[in-house]
């Protein structure tokens, strides 16, 4: 039985205040790595919030200032850290029929002190889609520890089914989702986070913020569940690292048992 802790770092995020939301979470970090937590989840643009008044401003080239920071944590404690942030998108100068906003919403996932492999959001929600550029691929990152995959969705892609089926057939072995998702979305939030791992037989480690908005709450309730959609661990509203162990001999189980990527009808859909 190989078993392995998984941590979701709910955290409230104040928007804008790069700084003072990196430290936090990093703390909240020292807790889960001291709970000896291996794999670390952030919730969406978590070192900033959706900061658009100053959005060009925070933005980040990759590797920048906040990913070398992570890398850093990851390299003391040997975890894995994933997440999402606001990414500066390089423009082309002589392409002038670029429109596209100069950012992405980019999930990511550092392993060993280093960028494994990242994703820029493809699924972008209402005012969204003024602000970042939509990513165009889907693909599992490959982790050295533990030999497994990770499909890493962000926030709004969960209510994309195709997406986390993309990332299965491409042969993610994990979901890991990072989200900021409001009051009013929570319980439908839930229900397709289980739905996700129920579809496909894949673990899944949702995370979501905490904390008071402009115009929201956001009300957490992350968790983790196992491929048959069983819940592991549940966070209620305030902050919180959620720790969880999963068994990922059993997980393999459940992925390989029964037929449903076999079976799925390419020639209809």
């Amino acid at each position: 039985m190989k078993t392995v802790k998984v941590a979701c770092i709910q955290m409230n995020v104040s928007v804008c205040s790069k700084h003072d939301n990196l430290q936090h979470a990093l703390q909240m970090a020292e807790e889960a790595v001291s709970r000896e937590a291996e794999l670390l989840v952030l919730p969406e643009v978590f070192s900033t919030g959706f900061c658009y008044d100053r959005i060009e401003e925070i933005a980040e080239d990759v590797p920048g200032p906040t990913i070398e920071a992570l890398c850093d944590f990851s390299q003391e404690h040997g975890c894995i850290l994933a997440g999402s942030m606001i990414e500066r998108r390089e423009k082309d100068a002589s392409d002038k029929e670029d429109q596209a906003p100069s950012q992405y919403n980019l999930g990511f996932c550092i392993e060993s002190g280093k960028l494994a492999g990242s994703h820029r959001k493809v699924q972008l929600y209402g005012p969204e889609k003024e602000y970042f550029a939509s990513g165009t691929s889907i693909a599992p990152i490959k982790l050295k520890k533990h030999d497994i995959s990770v499909g890493l969705i962000v926030c709004n892609e969960l209510r994309y089914p195709e997406v986390a089926r993309k990332l299965a057939v491409e042969g993610a072995d994990i979901f890991v989702s990072s989200a900021e998702i409001p009051d009013f979305y929570a319980h439908p939030w839930r229900i397709m986070s289980i739905s996700r791992a129920i579809e496909n037989q894949l673990l899944h480690v949702a995370c979501n913020r905490v904390g008071k908005g402009k115009r929201t709450i956001y009300p957490g309730g992350s968790l983790i569940t196992d491929g048959w959609g069983r819940i592991l661990e549940e966070a209620g509203n305030e902050e919180t690292v959620l720790i969880g162990e999963i068994d990922l001999d059993k997980a393999k189980e459940i992925k390989q048992k029964g037929s449903i990527l076999q079976d799925l009808r390419t020639d209809l859909y």
